[in-house]
């Protein structure tokens, strides 16, 4: 063989052990990516049949997931907004002292269980807010409950407005920080027969609403995936769902750990200490005596 062609052959060769190294070293740092496991010094009950994922409800389980998003967050050290699933917003103040809160929503997002996918629409945005302000007297007195069906208008699939009576500079805090968490179509029963009842039915019909029992959805890159009084397990959407939320989160380094995420329902401070002490817990948020600090300063790692 010519000394251009073995050396050539050399070169391959070369080239095939570096692909099969890199390939082998990828798999390897695939199936070691570190596991995200939280501790939460709480208990979680549990309770079969209740309205769990409602989040009108008392004592739901929304509020002990992280599986929801606002439509923007605020950095009240900076003065700085940050869009989520929201793209941005306009208000207008009117002469009369009334104000207009307009909303643009990202679009190609979804609602997703693990099976089923519900694309977020400003629908969802209305179901939630329509309900609260209708049933629920949200924002009085600077919104008008008899006018809530005229005053919350979606006015196409990702955009939505609100008409407020009497403005105030706080309305777009209140308002654009809140957790999104009432997927339209499940919600429109609740939401066609608010619109059949004046304010004092839809008043009386709260109570009904705290009790409707609804399926979950989770609207967040990760889904919840497992439940019970001790772990909540968090796992990736699937890759088709997922891409769309890199523009929410464009530095995202989800990739780099294990796709199901922990949340250890620990029960308490000293439970949670002792989970973080045995390397259990990467990360908890939980209020320790100065003794204990002492502790977890003194060990290692």
């Amino acid at each position: 063989m010519p000394n251009n062609e073995l050396s050539m052959v050399r070169v391959m060769v070369i080239l095939a052990v570096a692909v099969m190294a890199v390939y082998g070293a990828a798999v390897v740092y695939a199936q070691q990516r570190p596991q995200i496991i939280g501790g939460n010094p709480v208990t979680i009950i549990l309770t079969p049949g209740t309205p769990m994922w409602n989040p009108y409800a008392p004592s739901n389980m929304i509020g002990n997931t992280w599986d929801y998003l606002p439509l923007a967050a605020f950095n009240p050290l900076t003065g700085q907004w940050w869009p989520i699933l929201a793209e941005n917003w306009t208000v207008q103040v009117l002469p009369n002292g009334s104000g207009i809160l307009t909303i643009y929503l990202r679009p190609g997002l979804y609602w997703f269980n693990g099976t089923n996918a519900i694309p977020f629409t400003a629908w969802d945005v209305y179901a939630q807010f329509y309900i609260g302000m209708k049933a629920f007297a949200w924002y009085v007195p600077w919104i008008n409950q008899s006018l809530v069906d005229e005053d919350v208008r979606v006015l196409n699939n990702y955009t939505i407005q609100f008409l407020f009576q009497e403005w105030t500079p706080y309305i777009p805090y209140w308002l654009l920080t809140s957790w999104i968490d009432v997927p339209y179509p499940v919600w429109k029963p609740i939401v066609d027969e608010l619109k059949t009842m004046n304010v004092t039915q839809a008043t009386k019909f709260a109570t009904n609403i705290t009790e409707y029992v609804v399926p979950y959805y989770g609207l967040y890159p990760y889904y919840l995936s497992y439940v019970s009084t001790t772990y909540l397990h968090f796992t990736l959407e699937p890759p088709n769902l997922l891409s769309s939320w890199y523009q929410v989160f464009p530095f995202a380094s989800w990739q780099y750990y294990d796709p199901t995420a922990v949340v250890w329902e620990t029960g308490g401070n000293t439970q949670a200490l002792s989970g973080m002490l045995a390397g259990k817990i990467t990360y908890d948020w939980i209020g320790l005596s100065e003794a204990q600090l002492k502790v977890v300063n003194s060990t290692p790692g």
